[in-house]
This record gives C-alpha cells, structure tokens and sequence, in this order.
C-alpha cells in the first residue's frame, strides 16, 4: 500500500512520486508543520511482510541516523504510519550527478571538487564503521550552491551488522560494483572507493569505465578488464587526474586509495596546482616559501610555472629551503676559492703587519744606537 498524491497523512502533504525500487517508494512531501519539503521514504508492496526487506530498511534507518555531515543528505524521522514504516529525510533541491551527465562529461575542475565532496561523506560514514556499497552518479546530489550531498543508504551496513545477503547473491549497482563485490568476497571501505572512482571516472569522460552486452560481460570487465586512461578519452583531462581516477579503479583493493582521505588528499593537490615536481618537493620535506633563511645556513629559492590545463594549474609557485653550510677544513685544502682567498689574504696581512713593526723597531734601535755613538765620540 502506498500514499495517494495530493493527500496529507499524519501532516505530510504527498506532492509527488520521486521513484521506487525493491529497496523502497520515495516521495516527495511537504511536512505541514515544518513547513518544508521533505523526502519520504516506504517499504513498496508486499515488502511489509518479506522479513530480508523489513530488516534491511531497518538497518538503512540506523545506518542514516547515525551521519551527520554537511555532505551528507539529513536524516529526519522513523514513525509508523497508518500501519507502515516509514522514515523520512532532507530534501535536497538540485540535480544528481547521473542527470548531469546526460549532457556530456563534467569540466575537470567541477568533477575533482564533486569528488572530493563525496569523500568527504565517506570519510564520516567509514569513520562510523559505515560501509555504502550501493554508491552510484544517482547517488550524488548536485546542490544550487554547486556541493555534493550523499544519499541512497539502502544498502548500507555497519561492519558488526548481520549479514542479510544470500551468498551468491551480488549486492550493489552493477555498473559501479567493485571486483570484491562481483566475487562476493568480505568487504572493506575500499569497495566505496573503487565504486567512487567510477563515478568521477564517468564525470571526466561522460563514459563508464566498463560496458559490456550483458551482466556478465559487465561484471567480467570489473574483474578483470583495464579501463582507458580518462586522457585518452577526453584531452581536456590532464594526464595527473586520470591517473588518480585509475588508482581508485585498481584491481585489488591493495593497490587503491586505502582511504577515503588519502583519495581526497590527492585530489586536493591537483586541484591546488601542486603537480609531480611539489609532490616531490613535499616527499623530501622542503618548507614552503617564504620561510627566513636559518642562521646557519643559506637559503635558496627556486620557482616553475605548472602546464595550465583547465585551470588547475598555479603558475609562479615558488619553494625554498635551508641548505646548512659546507664545513671548511684549512688544513685538508677543502675551501671553495673565494674561501681560499679569503684565507690567503689573512694570512699576507698578518705577515706584512709582523714585518713592518720588525723594520720599526729595528729603526728605533739604530737611531738610538747612533746617538750613543755621536754622544761618546764628541769633543
């Protein structure tokens, strides 16, 4: 049983359908109290008595409760409702990211911060414990403000949940599972990562990494197939951004991003301007520019300008460091020839004054010497 448009049932005008599943019936509502629009969501039919359904919505609703993140769509309420369960959450004016991208690939600019937005939520829910697993474009709600929010809980689970699944049985969007998920082996966090990673590969080309015929080709692709490089597909994606995307498709979940914030992290650099040449200067600790020389050492500073490629480029970021002094050893001949002659021109000095107080003295002896002479010799 469902709710009619137009009605209200216990204050919750029904404006319109937004969409159903096996998951649930989604409607758009307009909460008479509150005065706002909310998402609501119910079991469909015949779900209230399939036990898999009913303990799988219940867990979606103390899964979502527990997130509280900017980028994450706001959880609301769980009542009954003439008889059905039902849960309620924000409405989030805007567009998904699978509506986006009927129009062709998003600027790589726009992709990298809707992907670093996403990760943002994924930080939280694996910081809980929370695993997604049915994460896809759908799932990402493009605000009028231009942020991401993250939705579709349905097949969310915490770590220490029950399993609900059948074995055998593959759970999460075909198109955007990950390999583990296909083999319906454990799953970690990683799974999140690698289904991520489809979503921002399909933004920076408007193309899916894999496509295939049927389910099993499709499936078969995710496991064992190699993706095009983004570049290739669309040479406005600079080569270092591909690359992040391909990372988080990696095969094994050992060879991907092993998190949410280390994904991010390397998004955030490229969208920074910080391209290979600062990722090295960070690897061996340089500190930034700017910084005052030490009083040992000297510093030196050097700056390059970064291939402009759709704007994330920074041109002119300057580095510098400290580098200690070369130690000097006069007696091993080791001084640079400026140190060299610096020491040569000590050394002249300190002879030339030793001689002319010599010549002085010697002077003040003699005429002394010669007036005595004089003196005795006189008439």
């Amino acid at each position: 049983m469902g709710f009619e448009v137009g009605k209200t049932v216990a204050g919750y005008e029904i404006v319109e359908v937004l969409g159903s599943s096996k998951l649930g019936v989604a409607y758009k509502v307009r909460n008479v109290f509150a005065q706002r629009f909310e998402i609501l969501k119910i079991l469909p039919k015949g779900g209230q008595d399939n036990e898999e359904q009913t303990a799988r919505f219940l867990r979606e609703i103390k899964v979502h409760a527990r997130l509280v993140h900017p980028n994450i769509v706001t959880f609301y309420n769980a009542r009954e409702i003439e008889g059905q369960l039902v849960m309620t959450t924000e409405y989030v004016p805007g567009i998904t990211v699978g509506d986006r991208l009927e129009s062709g690939p998003i600027a790589t600019k726009d992709a990298v911060k809707y992907a670093c937005d996403a990760l943002s939520a994924l930080e939280c829910a694996h910081g809980t414990g929370i695993i997604h697993r049915g994460l896809t474009a759908a799932c990402l709600v493009i605000t009028t403000e231009g942020i991401v929010r993250l939705s579709g809980f349905g097949l969310a689970k915490s770590v220490g949940d029950p399993q609900l699944t059948a074995g055998g049985t593959v759970v999460g969007a075909l198109r955007y599972i990950s390999p583990e998920q296909v083999k319906g082996t454990a799953l970690d966090a990683r799974c999140d990562i690698y289904s991520l990673g489809v979503v921002f590969y399909e933004m920076l080309t408007g193309k899916l990494p894999f496509e295939g015929k049927g389910q099993f080709e499709i499936m078969l692709a995710h496991v064992n197939a190699a993706p095009k490089h983004p570049s290739d597909i669309n040479g406005e994606v600079p080569r270092e951004v591909g690359d992040i995307a391909l990372k988080a498709l990696a095969k094994e979940p050992e060879q991907r991003f092993q998190t949410a914030q280390e994904f991010r992290s390397a998004l955030e650099r490229v969208s920074a301007g910080r391209g290979p040449e600062a990722a090295v200067a960070g690897a061996v600790g340089f500190p930034a520019a700017g910084l005052e020389p030490a009083s040992n050492g000297r510093q030196i500073a050097f700056s390059f300008d970064l291939p402009a490629e759709d704007g994330l480029a920074q041109p002119g970021a300057t580095t510098a460091f400290t580098a200690p002094p070369s130690p000097v050893s006069v007696t091993a001949l080791e001084a640079t020839p400026a140190e060299a002659g610096s020491i040569f021109g000590d050394t002249f000095a300190s002879k030339l004054g030793i001689s002319l107080a010599a010549c002085i003295i010697t002077l003040i002896v003699g005429s002394i010497a010669l007036l005595a002479v004089l003196a005795v010799t006189k008439p």
